[in-house]
């Protein structure tokens, strides 16, 4: 039986840097490993080059490079942001890397709380006010054009909805990556995300398998009805210490017939604390309990 590709979430080694982060990856086992923006650019910062990066990860292959974020912007941010996603492709394109991840906006929780309660906030407040029909309708713009730059470069896109923002989880994220029509446009099902925005087994064994690049395996907090979902307390929990119905869930996703990559991604302040090189082959250990 084929087993299932497993890759190294960044947030599995906690603040390591890049190098320690795919030594972690190698020794464990993992075939690929997903970092972010941030750990390239300390490294490339501190002189190495694009070229380093490939000869240090050598056979593990980059499954994304994270993240593109508040992909909705619109205006004069939406200029920004295509500049800044023409860095990012190139950059990731240069690694290695298979794909992008992006995500939606508000990123930050706080803004949400903001416009909630009618209070300043000096940020991005993304399109919350607009019908969530438009903010829909931009946002399939938005991501089509990224999916017409990322081609350029051999990428893919992989969308991520934040379940504090008006477009919040799989529920969602399914649907706009239909109607952006563009092959190289994915959604990576992530756990957390996924139960704070009310997903079911039942509406995960409707999506198509194609839709779908990666798994993020995580738990969660449960969350009050009517509060805004707080990050940092909701995942500060080990897996299999929350709500999340983890066992079904990863039966449900390979009832679909996907066969791509699968990732644990943890904001447990615990874990964070572990030591990398072990906990990666805990979690590669935990992943193919799981998963296979």
């Amino acid at each position: 039986m084929k087993r299932v590709p497993l890759s190294l979430h960044n947030s599995d080694v906690g603040r390591a840097n890049l190098r320690t982060f795919f030594r972690a990856a190698k020794g464990a086992g993992f075939e690929y490993a997903e970092p972010t923006k941030i750990q390239l650019g300390y490294f490339l910062d501190a002189g190495y080059s694009t070229k380093d990066v490939k000869e240090m990860a050598g056979d593990l292959k980059l499954s994304a490079v994270s993240w593109l974020e508040n992909c909705e912007r619109q205006g004069y941010e939406y200029v920004a942001m295509m500049r800044e996603a023409e860095k990012l492709f190139a950059l990731s394109a240069e690694i290695g890397a298979e794909a992008i991840e992006v995500l939606s906006g508000p990123t930050d929780y706080r803004a949400v709380e903001a416009f909630r309660r009618g209070t300043p906030y000096r940020g991005y407040m993304g399109l919350q006010g607009l019908a969530l029909r438009e903010q829909t309708a931009l946002t399939v713009r938005n991501l089509k054009s990224l999916c017409d730059l990322a081609a350029q470069f051999g990428l893919v896109i992989y969308f991520e909805p934040l379940c504090w923002t008006p477009i919040s989880s799989p529920l969602q994220s399914v649907p706009i990556c239909r109607q952006v029509e563009r092959e190289n446009m994915k959604i990576v099902f992530d756990f957390f995300h996924a139960y704070i925005g009310g997903v079911t087994a039942d509406f995960i064994r409707t999506i198509e398998p194609e839709l779908i690049l990666g798994v993020h395996v995580c738990d969660s907090l449960d969350v009050g009805a009517g509060e805004i979902p707080v990050e940092p307390v909701l995942r500060n929990v080990r897996l299999g210490k929350g709500s999340v119905p983890v066992k079904e869930w990863v039966e449900a996703i390979k009832a679909t017939g996907f066969e791509g990559w699968w990732a644990y991604e943890t904001f447990s302040k615990e874990e964070a604390e572990e030591d990398p090189i072990l906990f990666a082959k805990q979690i590669y250990g935990r992943l193919r309990e799981l998963i296979g």
